[in-house]
């Protein structure tokens, strides 16, 4: 094999790895990323009055969050058990909600 087509195929192999795939965090790994803009999937669980994205659900009536969570601010969809991906900016244990995806 050339070093032209050894070339061609490490490059495509990176970029098949690099770009693709699913780019939506987890909460806990939002959690991580204070202060940027990130995709958050999660579940949407209203407490006291207050919407937030869960890493999970727990089984209980009625359904309560499972931690790892962030507040949710801005528009957001009502409380739903099924996943969501979330677009915002997460500030201290917060998502700010720019889009949904």
């Amino acid at each position: 094999m050339s070093a032209f087509a050894v070339i061609c195929l490490l490059s495509v192999l990176f970029f098949a790895t690099s770009c693709g795939g699913d780019d939506q965090l987890s909460v806990e790994e939002a959690r991580d990323r204070d202060g940027s803009v990130v995709e958050v999937e999660g579940y949407l669980i209203e407490r006291a009055g207050e919407l937030r994205l869960c890493e999970a659900i727990l089984e209980s009536f009625p359904p309560q969050c499972g931690e790892p969570s962030l507040r949710v601010d801005g528009s957001a969809p009502g409380p739903s058990e099924k996943r969501v991906t979330l677009l915002g900016k997460v500030e201290d244990g917060a998502i700010n909600i720019v889009g949904r995806v």
